[in-house]
């Protein structure tokens, strides 16, 4: 029986380090067991794996939590293999999409001892008090427990309904020099117009789940919403109580359709939020926000939206599920230029029986689009099966791959960002790649010949100032008590903030954006 043998220790929970954007998952898991009346750690991965292991050793856990996305999958396997040198006395729980679709492999790969399936404030919780009180954690539904050589299933969990009751956010065990201040990080190590140095952003939860059928995506639960009044309210606080002046609402569902951003506009006017937002949406949904509401988008604060484009080809959108076709795309986006919203957009290589042909026609649509707004942000990856997707379910039907452990392999063979795992389209791997390659650099070249030399040049300038500030601030943490590099390191900074908001209302004037 998996136990723990600290069972006054506190719940340790290792989230990954905050860079541009906040640990949701692990805020609303603190958040819980808080409300129950848990004692609550917080860690963050770090570089030095053994200081790390030292940390959650010193703190003597009930147990130890790691999760998240399936990419950190074997990062984490190797703290745990780290940890298990230490002959532990507590049990190891992973959670997430890292876990959920393929729990019996996930715990088994990492050596995990426990791991929970699907959303896990409730889970967690009900798991926590069988440690304490030393009862079995096959008693506790939604968890895979290793129990010697065999894996346990123990059945579906519960988990929170009523987006209503999503616990609060404890945002004390997040320091806010790491989350809040966003702007800097883009400026720092990828400058876009999008975001300003500025920015202090805080971040908005809409809802749960997920109603559309994108065979790329991993649907693991039905879909719930928050009400629209609700977020606004969040966010109005969050704003004031943090001095923030960006929102993030990070999912798809906090518009579903022309009702739910009207009711956006109208309560942000209620509250009187002065506020810039960034909203992530479907095309489908754009498409039938009419062009006066769009507008009035914008002028209640919206300057970013996330859409994810994933082919030029009406063909390939069919087959993943987008809902759109690419005409009524290169209208949204002319829209978007027109009423001054920033678009964040996605484009995927090496689709469900892709072509050269279709990705010929996402080039062009690529092309069509930035030429029309050089301003238009494009990111571009090879389609990637993870666990939980219909792509995934039809590698192993097809006999792509035989299993788990052979897709684990492969995926994590390369420390390349985007690497083919496996090749579902039409093309030969070496034309993936071309075409991945193509279709990046014509990007580059488009918005060089659309934008005016100094834009590059000014962000250049950005990025390279920005490595310089971050090795400053690493020499002065290794040596704080020299005063000579404090001095330095203050006068620095002054610099540093002044050239950087200078650069950057240069860099939108050039662009033609208005601050």
């Amino acid at each position: 029986m998996v136990s723990s043998n600290n069972k006054s220790g506190p719940v340790v929970l290792v989230s990954r380090k905050i860079e541009y954007s906040f640990p949701n998952s692990y805020a609303y898991l603190s958040g819980y067991l808080i409300e129950q009346g848990e004692k609550i750690k917080i860690l963050f991965r770090k570089d030095d794996l053994n200081q790390l292991i030292n940390e959650i050793l010193a703190l003597n856990p009930l147990l130890v939590g790691f999760g998240n996305l399936y990419p950190e999958l074997y990062e984490i396997s190797q703290i745990i293999k780290l940890l298990r040198s230490k002959n532990i006395e507590f049990p190891v729980v992973i959670g997430g999409q890292m876990v959920s679709p393929t729990p019996e492999f996930a715990v088994n790969i990492t050596d995990a001892d426990i791991g929970v399936i699907g959303e896990g404030e409730i889970i967690l919780y009900q798991l926590v008090q069988a440690l304490r009180k030393g009862n079995d954690p096959i008693t506790v539904k939604g968890l895979v427990v290793r129990n010697k050589e065999s894996t346990i299933l123990t059945g579906a969990g519960e988990f929170i309904m009523d987006m209503r009751n999503l616990p609060k956010i404890p945002y004390e065990l997040f320091p806010k020099e790491k989350w809040l201040k966003i702007g800097r990080w883009y400026v720092k190590n990828c400058p876009q117009p999008h975001w300003r140095f500025a920015d202090k952003v805080i971040n908005i939860q809409g809802g749960r789940g997920c109603p559309f059928i994108c065979n790329f995506c991993y649907h693991h639960s039905i879909p719930r919403y928050k009400p629209i009044k609700d977020i606004v309210t969040e966010a109005k606080n969050l704003l004031a109580l943090f001095k923030a002046n960006m929102i993030y609402f990070g999912d798809d569902l906090t518009i579903t359709g022309p009702e739910k951003a009207r009711e956006l506009v109208d309560y942000i006017k209620v509250y009187k939020i002065k506020a810039s937002f960034s909203l992530s949406l479907r095309f489908d949904v754009l498409n039938k926000i009419n062009d006066e509401l769009l507008w009035e988008l914008k002028k209640s604060g919206c300057r970013i939206m996330g859409l994810g484009v994933e082919s030029g080809s009406n063909r390939i959108l069919k087959i993943i599920g987008k809902r759109i076709t690419k005409e009524k795309m290169i209208i949204d986006l002319e829209r978007l230029k027109n009423v001054g919203i920033l678009p964040t957009v996605s484009i995927m290589v090496g689709q469900f029986t892709e072509t050269k042909e279709d990705v010929e026609e996402s080039i062009e649509f690529m092309l069509k689009t930035v030429r029309y707004n050089p301003n238009i942000q494009y990111a571009f990856t090879i389609t990637t099966p993870f666990p939980g997707s219909r792509l995934y379910e039809y590698i192993f039907k097809k006999g792509l791959l035989k299993d788990n452990k052979e897709f684990y392999d492969k995926y994590f063979c390369s420390s390349s960002d985007w690497k083919q795992v496996v090749n579902l389209s039409n093309m030969s791997d070496d034309e993936v790649a071309y075409y991945f390659d193509k279709i990046n650099k014509l990007y580059i070249a488009e918005k060089k010949k659309m934008l005016k030399k100094a834009v590059f040049k000014i962000e250049a300038l950005q990025f390279w100032f920005g490595r310089i500030h971050s090795k400053i601030e690493i020499l002065y943490e290794k040596r704080k008590r020299n005063i000579l590099l404090m001095i330095l390191s203050s006068v620095f900074g002054i610099i540093y903030i002044i050239f950087q908001i200078l650069l950057e209302k240069i860099n939108l004037k050039l662009r033609g954006i208005k601050l």
